[in-house]
């Protein structure tokens, strides 16, 4: 590790500001060269270490100490090690302030590929960027039919640009190639953000962000014997594999003995949508999944029971309740137990029907299929959900620009949580910029500038959980039914001393402060042609959750 011994020397002797200049070019020349040579992890070795340079640069770190004689420096080659041990449990300790608040829904790894391949010469590699490219860019832009788009297109043959890096690991699997058979290699490929997201403006493709709602899955089968829950190692690895592609976060139900008193195979077989939302809720999961499936020759599944919510008032609940005890009473002569113990099933012969209900807040979506194999039958279930929630979460690209919509905040009381509601506005993907306006008893407001418009803002903070929308009329006038969301108290005024040492605070990083007249003046003229967009005369409420 030349480069690294080349970096400490340069801080140890003090001189801090050349060191710096030094360390980060040595830096760019080892990620550079380890890059080249498809290392793991010498590149995890070496980029970690000189990523602590600057940071201890900035805090005065490396400034020459007087160490007195510790066990550990007798066995070690001189004080070094020491010193990286105390810069890391530093940096350790820090984490808990400088990390990003953590969101809701889950991050998806929507830029990574995986292929085998059977070297790590560069042709293998450019032949499995090549492959990987398509279900990239159907899991980025949540579009199906991505591949048909003629920028896209033109851009596979030249996949490789789009990469910032990769490694590689064994693995058990064989390639067979002609009469000659190899131990493959498993090769990971990282596609770069910005460039992929740049390819999307320029094909007119939405970006689906890398946040993406959990889906709670429930499924049931009906063979001759009756309902069973579904063989875990066969259709469960075959669901999960599809919803991999698409970059759809699953969860399923741990089956234990608390699901096992909440809910029976009986009743999601019945569909009772009451206990299987009351069976879910400790799951936490952003929509609700239910599967039935069978062979065709059983027989019709039942349809679903959907309930209107714009018609509630004049559905009866009653009628669900006996529709779902009707059809479980019809099942009841064929089920075995109706408990939600797995059950080793034969595999029957197709071909199958499935019969879904995806459950999203207000929305129910029920829908049939039937395909000659159950793994297509969870294919296009997988299919349909994703596409709802790409039309649901997707950033549109647009010919009005940038739109900006104004929110106030409330419940920050603090610098440091102002900062962590910054940090959070500004890793949505769908915001370019974040300003504040002014602070006040009521709150903070600020103006994000967006590529979206305010619909698509309210369901991406839904998905968050992190602002909770307060109950107003410019809140009503941006949710929709399907951007499930609850609504916070209106929050406690700030007092007057933490408002002080907030914009003492704010105007220390030197800040935008209260806007002058002008400025106000213009900001209204613009955003009051968005009909669903907060304005600074009627901004969107929101509380923040810490």
């Amino acid at each position: 590790m030349a480069h690294s011994s080349c970096s400490w020397n340069g801080l140890k002797k003090g001189r801090h500001s050349n060191s710096l200049c030094r360390g980060v070019q040595c830096k760019a020349r080892l990620q550079r060269k380890l890059f080249l040579s498809g290392n793991p992890d010498d590149s995890t070795l070496g980029c970690n270490f000189l990523n602590l340079c600057p940071i201890a640069l900035a805090v005065g770190w490396f400034k020459p100490v007087t160490m007195r004689p510790h066990p550990i420096y007798w066995l070690c080659s001189g004080v070094y090690l020491v010193r990286l041990l105390s810069i890391r449990i530093l940096l350790l300790s820090l984490c808990s302030v400088l990390v990003s608040p953590v969101l809701a829904g889950q991050q998806v790894d929507i830029y990574r590929a995986q292929a085998l391949v059977k070297s790590q010469a560069e042709a293998e590699r450019n032949a499995a960027a090549r492959a990987t490219f398509g279900e990239l860019m159907v899991r980025v832009s949540g579009q199906r039919n991505a591949l048909d788009n003629p920028v896209v297109r033109a851009a596979m043959p030249k996949a490789q640009n789009y990469l910032f890096g990769f490694s590689y690991k064994s693995s058990s699997e064989k390639l067979v190639e002609g009469t000659r058979s190899f131990t493959a290699l498993a090769l990971q490929l990282d596609y770069e953000p910005q460039a992929i997201a740049q390819l999307l403006r320029d094909a007119q493709l939405p970006l689906w962000p890398a946040q993406r709602p959990t889906l709670l899955v429930w499924l049931v089968f009906k063979d001759q014997r009756g309902l069973h829950l579904v063989p875990e190692v066969i259709d469960l690895q075959a669901i999960n594999s599809f919803a991999a592609f698409r970059g759809l976060p699953l969860v399923f139900p741990k089956l234990d003995v608390e699901d096992s008193i909440s809910l029976s195979a009986d009743d999601l077989w019945a569909l009772d949508q009451q206990k299987i939302k009351a069976a879910s809720a400790r799951y936490n999961a952003d929509a609700i999944l239910i599967g039935r499936y069978t062979p065709s020759a059983m027989g019709p599944i039942p349809a679903a029971i959907v309930v209107d919510p714009l018609a509630v008032g004049e559905f009866d609940s009653s009628d669900v309740a006996s529709s779902a005890a009707s059809i479980a009473s019809a099942a009841a002569s064929s089920v075995d137990d109706g408990s939600l113990i797995p059950v080793p099933v034969e595999p029957a012969q197709g071909p199958w029907q499935g019969d879904w209900l995806l459950l999203h807040g207000d929305v129910q979506d029920a829908f049939a299929d039937e395909t000659p194999e159950v793994k297509g039958l969870f294919n296009n279930a997988i299919d349909r959900v994703a596409d709802y929630f790409a039309n649901q979460y997707a950033i549109i690209p647009t010919n009005q620009g940038p739109q900006q919509i104004v929110l106030r905040i409330g419940n920050i009381t603090s610098f440091a949580a102002f900062k962590q509601v910054q940090a959070y506005l500004e890793e949505l993907a769908l915001v370019q910029r974040m300003e504040v306006v002014t602070v006040n008893a009521e709150g903070v407001v600020v103006r994000l500038t967006t590529e979206a418009d305010a619909r698509l803002l309210t369901s991406t903070l839904a998905l968050g959980r992190r602002l909770m929308p307060v109950q107003s009329a410019a809140v009503d006038s941006a949710l929709t039914p399907s951007a499930p969301t609850q609504i916070a108290a209106l929050p406690e005024g700030i007092d007057a001393e933490a408002m002080a040492d907030l914009e003492r605070a704010m105007a220390s990083e030197q800040m935008s402060g209260t806007p002058a007249a002008d400025d106000v003046n213009a900001t209204t003229s613009t955003t009051a042609v968005l009909t669903h967009a907060g304005t600074l005369q009627d901004p969107l409420i929101y509380v923040w959750q810490k």
